[in-house]
């Protein structure tokens, strides 16, 4: 089975490696892993005139209106909510790398929130249930048996938090903590969503220097999901 990494530049033969804004379709994959800064940074390129972008179809992205050439950022923002909610309505899984909210107020037409690309949740509100906080680096794996504790086990040293589950909210009801930071706070989770799966985790420090590392254990930990996924059927059948 593919996976859609966005931002990362994963090594792997199982890996397409793309940006937010240049990527397929996300309806073309059950696995997705997102590194959330990416997210802010592409959009921000194009209300900046920063640098340039361009679709997975080649037409450039604009911060205006779609012409025979260029195609519109915002209309792009709403296509991806659209094929994330397709993708999780599909039983499939988002992995995200964490990152704080920021607000795009330039975006031609309305304001956006670098999560907005992420389908609501009932009583779950990414602004109150995900605070902002910038921890020491480090994780504390609490639970040994979840398919993404490869992650923790072996990049802990590397990733710091940048948001934090508010477990005294009650967005946090249905959510599942694999991993904390050495002082308490839930950085890593696991939260079902709109028929499939978000899976939260702490991002790395330097992804750059970590590129070999992180594809070997994301590679593990989606193999171990999938293996969970199996024998939950075969349970569900018998």
């Amino acid at each position: 089975m593919r996976t859609l990494v966005i931002g990362l530049s994963l090594p792997s033969v199982d890996f397409d490696n793309y940006s937010f804004l240049n990527a397929p379709s996300f309806a073309e994959y059950h696995q997705i892993v997102i590194d959330g800064a990416t997210v802010g940074r592409c959009v921000s390129d194009v209300t900046s005139g920063n640098a340039a972008h361009s679709t997975f179809g080649g037409q450039a992205i604009v911060n205006g209106p779609a012409s025979p050439y260029a195609f519109s950022l915002r209309a792009l923002l709403e296509m991806r909510q659209r094929e994330t909610e397709w993708v999780l309505s599909h039983g499939g899984i988002i992995v995200l790398m964490s990152s704080a909210h920021v607000t795009q107020p330039d975006i031609e037409g309305t304001t956006w929130r670098s999560y907005d690309w992420l389908p609501a949740a009932e009583a779950f509100s990414h602004e109150t249930d995900l605070p902002a906080g910038f921890g020491k680096p480090g994780a504390v794996l609490v639970d040994l048996d979840h398919p993404f504790a490869p992650y923790i086990q072996q990049l802990a040293p590397h990733v710091a938090y940048r948001i934090y589950l508010n477990e005294a909210g009650e967005g946090a009801r249905n959510c599942h903590v694999f991993a904390r930071s050495s002082g308490g706070q839930a950085i890593a989770f696991e939260r079902p969503l709109s028929g499939g799966t978000l899976i939260v985790l702490p991002p790395l420090l330097k992804p750059d220097q970590e590129r070999p590392r992180t594809a070997a254990a994301l590679t593990d930990c989606l193999t171990r999901w999938q293996e969970r996924a199996r024998i939950q059927t075969k349970e569900e059948i018998a």
